[in-house]
């Protein structure tokens, strides 16, 4: 009986992004759904932990969104990857993380019924940046990986801020980041 309620759930979901995706892009280009979505599912992500009175989930979602968000860009800096159109800051896919961290975080905490649609604007966020000759496959693969490790370890393991450092390090032969981490 169980089974077949969170069938539904997940169902109902899915079919609810299939319909909705399609006639949103006949609305507007292809590159700027990518732009909106990327900010769109981590603030809905944000907005129904709210809904849900989950304080602590809260929490949850802003600290993943911070961890994400830092670690992209400092990944950005480090790796400098020339992007398909010739400009810099290739990997990882920023776009594609920060969706990916508010599908992570609505899979972790209240079940892959509810991430899965998230999952898969998510999968049309990457699609939209590799159309768009920003960025490769790859860059989008390591930015959905990158969010979904980070949110995983926020929100299943509850590691937080006061239990790692990250100290950026560069000179004029290297560029990259330390991690501490206490556990």
């Amino acid at each position: 009986m169980m089974i077949m309620k969170y069938r539904m759930v997940i169902n109902k979901a899915v079919l609810i992004t299939v319909l909705l995706v399609p006639c949103q892009l006949s609305a507007m280009s292809l590159g700027r759904f990518g732009d909106i979505t990327q900010i769109a599912v981590p603030l809905k992500a944000i907005g129904f932990a709210l809904y849900k009175n989950d304080a602590y989930g809260f929490g949850q979602a802003i600290e993943g969104a911070i961890y994400t968000s830092a670690l992209t860009h400092a990944l950005k800096c480090s790796v400098q990857r020339e992007r398909p159109n010739g400009k810099n800051g290739s990997f990882p896919s920023g776009h594609t993380s920060a969706a990916a961290q508010g599908a992570a975080f609505l899979q972790y905490r209240y079940g892959v019924g509810y991430g899965m649609p998230a999952w898969l604007l998510t999968g049309v966020v990457g699609y939209s940046r590799v159309e768009g000759k920003h960025h490769y496959w790859s860059d989008v693969a390591a930015g959905a990986a990158l969010a979904a490790g980070v949110q995983y370890l926020v929100t299943r393991e509850e590691i937080n801020l006061s239990q790692f450092i990250v100290i950026p390090q560069w000179s004029d032969k290297y560029s990259g980041i330390q991690l501490s981490f206490r556990y």
